[in-house]
């Protein structure tokens, strides 16, 4: 190894992680930055989580769906007198009528 690196080396702990992946971890820390040996270099994450513990989520109500509709009233007749209406992605829906 030509030098150790330290988390203090690093201008944020992303750039610690990814150096720490890049290196092996954490199958193998050679440069010890995963001390507790959770898997995550320098404390990574750590204030990502401690803000998502004090986190309270609300009750959200239901969203009652509405059956799809066609983008056009018109009916049309094919050329052997079935019909059909233009659906909104430009298909032919042939129950439409």
């Amino acid at each position: 190894m030509a030098f150790d690196r330290d988390c203090s080396d690093f201008s944020s702990t992303g750039d610690a992680q990814r150096f720490f992946l890049r290196s092996g971890g954490p199958a193998s820390d050679p440069h010890g930055l995963d001390r507790d040996g959770d898997g995550y270099a320098c404390e990574f994450g750590k204030t990502l989580l401690a803000s998502a513990a004090r986190y309270r989520s609300r009750p959200v109500a239901p969203v009652r769906l509405s059956a799809p509709r066609t983008t056009s009233a018109h009916c049309f007749t094919g050329p052997r007198g079935g019909t059909y209406t233009i659906t909104a992605s430009g298909n032919k829906n042939y129950d439409g009528c």
